[in-house]
């Protein structure tokens, strides 16, 4: 249930009197301008920029990854490592093209207007999407390995709030409050193995993406209308170095350094009230920055059994040096670094079929993933389980995994689901010529 927070009903804000409203409306234009503008008491997570799920996003997640509680820096199963561990792309096969599919379930309570002093609910909110999120290739030339990928990294949208009130069959007042975005990449990258136990990678990464946020406010009966939309379109490059060392037959250990960064931001504003008497609007623009964080990930790979893989995973997040200015101000991001840990296990099975080679993986992991934010304490923890199958030609392979939340008070849960299907064509085109 959805409700206003005010001494009066909506029908009761509807009395307000034009000059009033107009007052009101250069009240907010005022306050646009500075941070009151958020009117959020304490919004914990979902500030303005923040991603869905989680501020810790390293990369993107296939399946098999995710069904292991994240393992991106010694699981290499298909070209997505070059955005975690480029130094894996050594280890995949001569050529491979990879498609990946994902579902965020994600639910929220205080963000934006919700819940932070304007609007109540008595429930937590929830943002759902299915989308292509990954393509890319690797293709294995002499000493080097070469990779190229489009994925959508991140999701800014959140649950649209579409509120009326209504008497006697008319509606009074109704408000409308919608946050859409993303963050896409394009990436490039060069792996080199060095003798037979040592392999490095570096990635390049273009990214592009936009954050939209819209506010509208109408007083049907009379014709009246107030409007608050506002755009975000970033910019950035930043470089992935990924290390890769194999130390005995059973133990291989992996390394990832993401240097800091800058986001560039381009803001414009649109403020505007209009009635059958006014039209009043303002237009606002600013060039901003977002200073990501440094980010260092370690991890190993044990082999317990042939085919059975014990994966073991930290990253460190300097959040403590994160920045972001919004629309010219600089906002208070009071911080802390953190550092995630996961595990996970991976189990093959090989068997005959239709007089072929199949291998059916089982997965399964867990991920403790700790939030930056200081005035509250959040942390999800994550069960993650995975299967699939697959040939020479190919492997389709579905993972998912589900978070709870613990210390915001809400209990926040997350899901996510990847299914990842990863192309051979070299043993696509062999199979064909014997046909």
């Amino acid at each position: 249930m959805l409700e206003f927070l005010s001494q009066g009903s909506m029908k009761d804000c509807s009395k307000f009197s034009r000059p009033v409203r107009i007052f009101l409306f250069l009240m907010i234009l005022i306050l646009a301008s500075s941070s009151l503008s958020r009117a959020q008491l304490k919004p914990g997570q979902y500030l303005e920029e923040s991603p869905l799920g989680s501020w810790n996003q390293f990369g993107l997640d296939s399946a098999a990854t995710l069904g292991t509680g994240l393992s991106q820096l010694t699981l290499a199963q298909n070209s997505q490592i070059l955005l975690t561990n480029p130094a894996l792309l050594t280890s995949l096969k001569s050529c491979t093209l990879s498609i990946n599919l994902g579902f965020n379930q994600t639910q929220l309570f205080n963000y934006w207007l919700v819940n932070t002093g304007v609007i109540s609910t008595d429930s937590n909110l929830t943002y759902r999407n299915f989308e292509l999120n990954y393509f890319g290739f690797s293709f294995y030339s002499g000493q080097y390995t070469l990779a190229a990928a489009w994925a959508q990294t991140e999701n800014f949208g959140r649950p649209a709030i579409d509120y009326q009130s209504a008497d006697n069959g008319y509606i009074y007042n109704s408000l409308k409050l919608d946050q859409s975005g993303h963050m896409r990449t394009f990436s490039l990258a060069l792996a080199r193995k060095f003798r037979t136990k040592l392999s490095l990678g570096l990635s390049l990464v273009f990214l592009t993406g936009q954050i939209n946020r819209g506010l509208q406010e109408d007083w049907p009966l009379e014709g009246t209308s107030m409007l608050d939309n506002r755009q975000q379109k970033m910019t950035g490059f930043y470089a992935v170095f990924g290390l890769n060392y194999l130390i005995n037959s059973r133990l291989a250990a992996g390394l990832s350094l993401i240097p800091p960064y800058q986001r560039k931001v381009k803001s414009q504003s649109l403020l505007s009230y209009t009635s059958t008497e006014v039209n009043l609007a303002t237009q606002g623009e600013a060039d901003d920055r977002a200073s990501q964080p440094l980010i260092i990930g370690a991890g190993i790979k044990y082999k317990l059994k042939d085919n059975l893989n014990l994966l073991l995973e930290s990253r460190y997040f300097a959040w403590d040096h994160y920045s972001y200015s919004y629309f010219g101000e600089n906002s208070n991001r009071d911080f802390k670094a953190i550092v995630q840990l996961g595990a996970g296990l991976e189990y093959q099975i090989q068997m005959s079929f239709l007089g072929q080679s199949w291998t059916t993986p089982y997965y399964v992991g867990f991920k403790i993933d700790p939030q930056p934010m200081t005035d509250i304490s959040s942390t999800y923890y994550y069960l993650a389980f995975g299967s699939g199958f697959g040939n020479e030609s190919f492997v389709l392979t579905f993972s998912t995994a589900i978070g709870f939340e613990h210390g915001s008070g809400h209990n926040l849960k997350n899901q996510k689901i990847a299914v990842t299907l990863d192309l051979y064509p070299e043993k696509i085109f062999k199979s064909k010529a014997r046909r």
